[in-house]
């Protein structure tokens, strides 16, 4: 079993991480807003993985923790500049730094966050770790940074095609998703000297990566992520998997009108708009199909997972089961 205790002090090791590459007090604007994004909360749940998983193949911990740092601020770059280009306000019960720091700033402690994830691994070197490995994580993170940059391009444009289909979707989704899910097992599996790995743990996140955004979908209908906001996906027009089978089932004027609320401008939404939409989620079984999908694709996640060593395998099952079971 995951000894949880043990994690926690990992986590902190991970902060001990950043805090290299971030200080606490800096440029106005720049350091204080990274801080203030960093300090809204967050699972460490990326790192912990890379950590965990390290550790399960018989690698050396210490050497990994500057990359399973890169991981949590790629995962946090990702949110401060997916709350610009979606227009969300909140993030973590929080404003987003955008809203508290004015878009300009947001952009560039994006970019400036970018710029460490990368200085973070160089730091890798600190730790006596070669610089032929330095150089596979360096390829593992620009290739993730790439193919999440494509995925989060193919969403944007998802949202002015009125005929989605799941294919559309779940393309976006793997490489929206399930590249920077995975990335943390490749750099885990580079640092533990079992590359051979590799093809397995990116099939795992190809899984996994529909599962986790599936389960997202459905989060943001019933909790609001942490947004204190139920239904922002359908205010921002996205065609998460619950629109896209909707589409696909209604037709005639609930067609025409679930179209109509998905394609106004965010702040044009209403409540109401938002209440018509949950009733043709749940009038047509798209909720409980969502459901079955991500279940579905944890399943198959978790028979690759059969396949690792298994020690490796206890955690992967652990980390399937938990991203369809959160509630947040």
């Amino acid at each position: 079993m995951i000894d949880f205790e043990k994690t926690g002090e990992k986590a902190h090791l991970i902060d001990k991480e950043l805090e290299r590459v971030l200080p606490k007090k800096g440029i106005e604007n720049l350091h204080d807003a990274i801080n203030y994004h960093m300090d809204t909360g967050g699972k460490r749940l990326r790192p912990l993985l890379a950590i965990l998983a390290c550790e399960a193949l018989g690698g050396d911990v210490k050497k990994i923790l500057p990359f399973a740092a890169s991981c949590e601020l790629l995962h946090n770059w990702f949110l401060v500049h997916d709350d610009i280009e979606d227009g969300d306000k909140v993030r973590r019960d929080k404003p987003a730094v955008w809203v508290k720091y004015g878009l300009a700033h947001g952009v560039n402690v994006g970019d400036y966050m970018a710029q460490k994830v990368f200085e973070l691994i160089l730091h890798s070197k600190d730790y006596g770790v070669s610089d032929d490995k330095v150089m596979k994580l360096l390829d593992a993170m620009v290739k993730t940074s790439l193919r999440t940059a494509e995925g989060q391009t193919m969403d944007i444009n998802l949202r002015s095609n009125d005929k989605p289909t799941e294919k559309q979707y779940f393309d976006m989704v793997i490489g929206k998703t399930a590249h920077y899910l995975t990335v943390t097992l490749v750099g885990a599996a580079i640092m533990a000297d079992r590359e051979d790995l590799i093809p397995k743990l990116i099939d795992f996140g190809k899984n996994l990566g529909p599962a986790f955004q599936i389960t997202d979908d459905i989060l943001d209908l019933t909790e609001g992520k942490g947004r204190k906001e139920i239904g922002r996906d359908i205010k921002e027009g996205k065609r998460s998997i619950l629109v896209v089978h909707c589409l696909n089932k209604c037709g005639g004027d609930e067609k025409k009108k679930l179209l109509t609320i998905i394609n106004k401008e965010p702040e044009k939404t209403t409540d109401e708009d938002v209440t018509y939409a949950k009733i043709l989620f749940e009038k047509y079984g798209s909720v409980e199909y969502a459901k079955q999908k991500a279940e579905k694709y944890a399943s198959d996640a978790k028979k690759i997972a059969g396949k690792m060593p298994a020690q490796l395998k206890e955690i992967l099952d652990f980390f399937a089961d938990y991203i369809v079971n959160r509630r947040k």
